[in-house]
């Protein structure tokens, strides 16, 4: 492993839930909807496509400075939240950028079925499918590890248990049904001893699955879905397909998390909501934070930049 590859930071580019919110009532924490960007080994992997995506993709191509750009973006569900800024998303334009999209088989439509129509007619003027941009399209069906080797360009897509060599970037994928009408796919990603779960747009009611336990144990970071508060979930929200911040946190006690981030937040919710629901998280798990556009984390260095809010 090299210095200029040893990489493993997660930034956020969109943290709201169900629509854009923008306005003075949100600015410190942001109303872009769900796009969480992870620059892992030598790779950039962008999970969801939310509106948040529109300025990562435009950081990226800064970033680029006209070399090839390499871009794997892990779609969870179809939902339009998770899907709304990816027209807009400038790499597709490029003839350097080469993107692979992954994301599950969803009302028995592959991923390519799943994101071609957004940018088709009659919803959108340009066909992606006529754009410079060199893209790939995996589906998945939930039990897959996706691998990077050191310095390779392509993934190797495996159904084996085999571990992931120190050096690779490892994702491994669950499919949950939790989430109407047709569930989400839950992503961890592995890299140099740590570990990352994505897991927005579930719903636990009773008790979690121990599944899922299973699946997020012990990873230094988890982003777990925390739309409501209990007593708005208890009064209407239920079986909406999104948890409370106390089925998160029972989550990261369970499961022994390093860090806890909160995601997908009501876009009802004020700044000052989000204030008071990370206050009364952290009095259940202490390692809580309520994700919010610009927050940083390295997993190497086990840093929390608390950057612009």
């Amino acid at each position: 492993m090299t210095d200029d590859t040893a990489h493993f930071l997660v930034r956020f580019w969109g943290v709201r839930g169900s629509y854009p919110t923008p306005g003075s009532q949100t600015a410190r924490y942001g109303g872009n909807t769900s796009c969480v960007e992870v620059e892992v080994g030598s790779r950039s992997i962008i999970l969801d496509a939310g509106s948040g995506i529109i300025r990562l993709g435009a950081e990226l191509l800064r970033r680029g400075a006209g070399e090839q750009l390499d871009i794997s973006i892990f779609i969870t569900h179809g939902h339009g939240d998770h899907l709304i800024g990816l027209p807009f998303f400038n790499p597709l334009y490029e003839q350097r950028a080469c993107i692979d999209f992954f994301g599950p088989r969803l009302d028995d439509r592959t991923v390519e079925e799943l994101v071609t129509p957004l940018m088709s007619q009659p919803y959108f003027p340009v066909d992606m499918r006529k754009l410079p941009s060199r893209r790939a399209f995996h589906t998945l069906d939930g039990n897959e590890r996706i691998l990077w080797h050191e310095d390779a360009r392509e993934p190797v897509i495996t159904h084996d248990a085999q571990r992931s060599r120190p050096d690779d970037v490892s994702v491994r994928v669950k499919l949950t049904n939790s989430h109407p009408l047709n569930g989400a796919a839950v992503y961890r990603i592995e890299y140099a001893g740590r570990s990352l779960v994505y897991a927005t747009d579930v719903e636990w009611k009773e008790q979690c699955d121990p599944a899922f336990l299973a699946f997020v144990e012990k990873a230094d970071v988890l982003i777990h879905d925390a739309q409501y508060t209990t007593s708005d979930y208890q009064q209407a929200k239920q079986g909406f397909g999104h948890s409370t911040f106390e089925m998160a946190t029972e989550v990261a006690r369970d499961a022994q998390i390093g860090k806890l981030i909160l995601f997908h937040h009501e876009p009802t919710y004020d700044d000052d909501k989000l204030d008071a629901i990370q206050s009364e998280a952290q009095a259940q798990f202490a390692r809580t934070y309520s994700a919010y556009e610009g927050m940083e984390i390295d997993l190497l260095t086990d840093g929390l930049s608390r950057g612009k809010q």
